[in-house]
């Protein structure tokens, strides 16, 4: 008998190494497999099968794998190296990274019609909820992410919910750069002229009466106190205004509240010395004033530290927070996040899943932080960090002070509406159109252009 209980253990023994050999059970190196609750929408298969009760493994990228990522916004590859691919390289030295950028020539229409697949797309919110449904390449990475262990916690909940709230719950992208509304100020002009500096916390009136003190004539140069983008200024509303109600599938601009949004050009616009300015300037609203240092101020996008534009300046800047409502306070302009989405067709999302999750990791978004990307990490020591590894003594924290304005809800007409609005901007300014003129030929125009793409 005990013989016999001796031969049943080996047997038992013999066949469970056998198995454990069967199902590849290298430790770390196996990768998770995609789940059958994934998304159809040209899903491509995956390197991998998943553990048994779906429980997430340590996954390496294997040697040699190649991971191709292409930037929709055209963002040069050498700019894109700066930001994140000598990182990427760096820490992944066994992956072949074929970064790409879009251009006018090879757009992602096009690259998309010529068979290009690749594994990581970065677009902003301003087009990836049109593009990637435009190509059904949306992809929703929610169980992806489950079994990499990817925590979205450290994350400023805005952006994620800037995704789900426009894909439908989804997640068909990861928030890992972001920017928003911000004032930039000319130092030397506010001494030249005795004026008190911007404060973080400013509102909308306070910075016109700022302004008003730089509308003349000096030295034989006429200045300005501010200018904005005015494109950025609608986009990245601080009410949170979308341009389409996705209910009616028509324009918004019957919505009182964007009165309130279009005080911003007109009251500043209406004291005399900017009438003056706009009389000697082909009868304009100030645009690239301040670069040349003839305007105190300028509300714009987020600049990351090291543009261009802040290469050229032979003048003192600083900045502070975006103005704010006095009717909303402490709400600043809508974030502006760029996310980094794995394509339906891509044949590496396990190891582009864990690319991405090195890029919202809170040691890649310390370095990304210091040199001048707007993180969207909630880590204070990382927000801390941001552009110090470009310029001292800048109040480059001022981009977290306010809390960020609800992100609107994207359509496809997005682009089309916005400039109904923002085409009667100038005629505003000079007093040809009141506000409720503008509004009234602003939604008819966008209605009919909604219903012309619609095909209603």
């Amino acid at each position: 008998m005990k013989k016999k209980f001796n031969l049943a253990v080996a047997l038992v023994l013999l066949f469970a190494s056998l198995l454990s050999a069967c199902s590849g059970g290298t430790g770390g190196s196996t990768p998770p497999a995609e789940s059958s609750s994934a998304p159809s929408a040209g899903a491509g298969s995956n390197e991998g099968e998943q553990q048994a009760g779906g429980e997430a493994s340590a996954y390496e990228i294997p040697e040699g794998t190649t991971i191709t990522l292409v930037n929709g916004g055209g963002t040069s590859v050498e700019k894109q190296m700066e930001m994140y691919g000598n990182a990427l390289k760096k820490k992944f030295p066994q992956v072949n990274f074929d970064i790409r950028a879009s251009t006018k020539e090879l757009n992602i229409d096009k690259m998309i019609l010529n068979g290009d697949k690749f594994d990581i797309f970065v677009r902003s919110i301003g087009s990836i909820f049109y593009e990637m449904p435009k190509h059904n390449i949306q992809y929703d990475m929610t169980e992806l992410m489950k079994r990499h262990n990817v925590d979205l916690g450290g994350i400023d909940p805005v952006l994620v919910d800037s995704m789900t709230t426009n894909a439908g719950g989804q997640m068909w992208g990861i928030p890992f750069l972001n920017s928003t509304l911000v004032l930039y100020y000319n130092k030397d002009m506010f001494d030249a002229f005795g004026v008190e500096y911007p404060k973080d916390g400013m509102t909308w009136d306070e910075v016109y009466e700022t302004a008003k003190q730089f509308n003349q004539t000096k030295d034989g140069v006429q200045y300005i106190g501010l200018e904005y983008s005015n494109h950025h200024i609608v986009k990245l509303n601080n009410l949170g205004l979308s341009y389409v109600n996705p209910d009616t599938n028509l324009s918004t601009y019957d919505d009182e509240r964007w009165k309130t949004v279009l005080d911003v050009f007109y009251k500043p616009t209406q004291d005399p010395g900017y009438q003056t300015f706009m009389a000697q300037n082909e009868n304009k609203m100030a645009s690239g004033q301040f670069y040349e240092g003839r305007a105190a101020m300028v509300v714009t996008l987020v600049h990351h530290a090291g543009s261009e534009d802040f290469e050229k300046f032979d003048f003192d800047w600083d900045m502070v927070a975006a103005p704010t409502f006095t009717e909303n306070p402490g709400v600043g302009g809508q974030a502006y996040p760029e996310y980094a989405a794995i394509p339906a067709f891509s044949e590496n999302k396990d190891a582009a899943m864990e690319v991405i999750k090195y890029l919202i990791s809170d040691g890649f978004q310390l370095e990304f932080s210091k040199n001048g990307n707007m993180p969207v990490s909630l880590n204070k020591d990382v927000q801390a960090a941001y552009g110090t590894a470009k310029y001292e003594g800048k109040n480059q924290t001022a981009v977290f002070y306010n809390q960020f304005a609800p992100v609107m809800r994207k359509s496809p007409y997005d682009n089309d509406v916005e400039k109904k609005l923002t085409q009667y901007i100038n005629d505003l300014a000079l007093g040809n159109m009141n506000v409720n003129t503008l509004l009234q030929k602003a939604k008819e125009e966008a209605d009919k252009v909604i219903a012309e793409k619609s095909g209603q």
